[in-house]
């Protein structure tokens, strides 16, 4: 049972890595720019895996929901950009933005029927507390705002929940189209956003793609694993590490409240990981 949350684990910390890389590039060319060339090196590199097989890509049986999952992949960020358009603090961002990982446990207690022990619900609500420490408690934003950060936070929400649901599916072909829906819709608005990066930022951008990659890869195999109600909660380890990177390269200063959140939250999940390596308890004989 470790395997699935070690995998989650594995996608919420190259998920900090890919946001510590992306942070330069974000600021001299559009977000879409960027998403639309993250997932056209994602979508090359999985061509170059599978070029001898390329129908593996392609074979499904449930296309309309693949298309359906893939354009949550552009709704995240669009819901970021309009976000950060519509002058949302970044702490109330955050704020909202990290009610994720308890959204996905609802929602897949609500679509798919998984039930959410006590334990699991105690540490997700724990580690929801610690992330709090983390961005702290953000400014109130008008409703007409605070949708843009709640559509961050539910597509992506729902993106994992449906990528549980494709679970028989051929990981390679949720790759796939994961990567296909957000490429092909921004397409014709790329002459418009295009600014022709530099050789340094290209390869940026290029490492974003191939570690975006393996993070959905991982992302896969771990909701095909295990409930969500188990492994959601590994989620939260990707804010602890992107404060820790940025605070490495010295472009973030986190308080001592920050700090007490970066220690629990993964105190939190290390818990978690120890409640499933317990064996289960086996009833004494009868003398």
């Amino acid at each position: 049972m470790r395997r699935p949350l070690l995998l989650m684990a594995t996608f919420a910390a190259v998920w900090a890595l890919i946001e510590a890389v992306a942070a330069g590039v974000l600021v001299r060319y559009s977000p879409f720019q960027v998403v639309f060339t993250r997932y056209g090196v994602h979508l090359l590199f999985l061509w170059a895996l599978f070029r001898r097989t390329p129908r593996v890509l392609v074979r499904t049986t449930r296309p309309a929901f693949q298309a359906a999952r893939s354009l949550l992949m552009l709704g995240m960020p669009a819901c970021y950009v309009f976000s950060v358009q519509s002058g949302v603090p970044q702490s109330t961002l955050m704020m909202i933005f990290w009610l994720s990982p308890l959204l996905v446990m609802g929602l897949a207690t609500a679509f798919l029927r998984e039930p959410t022990g006590a334990a699991d619900a105690g540490v997700a609500l724990l580690a929801a507390f610690g992330t709090l420490l983390m961005t702290g408690r953000g400014p109130l934003t008008p409703a007409s705002v605070a949708i843009f950060p709640l559509g961050m936070a539910l597509t992506f929400s729902a993106y994992v929940v449906m990528t549980r649901s494709l679970r028989n599916e051929p990981t390679s072909a949720n790759l796939f189209y994961t990567a296909l829906g957000p490429f092909l819709a921004l397409l014709p608005f790329m002459p418009a956003l295009w600014i022709t990066p530099t050789l340094r930022d290209a390869l940026v951008m290029v490492s974003i793609g191939i570690f975006g990659l393996f993070a959905l890869y991982a992302l896969d195999r771990a909701t095909a694993m295990a409930p969500l109600s188990r492994s959601a909660p590994f989620l939260y380890l990707e804010l602890p590490l992107a404060v820790l990177l940025e605070w490495g390269l010295g472009r973030y200063q986190p308080s001592h409240r920050a700090l007490l959140g970066v220690v629990s939250v993964p105190l939190c999940l290390a818990l978690l990981l120890l409640l499933t390596a317990r064996p289960p308890r086996t009833p004494p004989r009868d003398a």
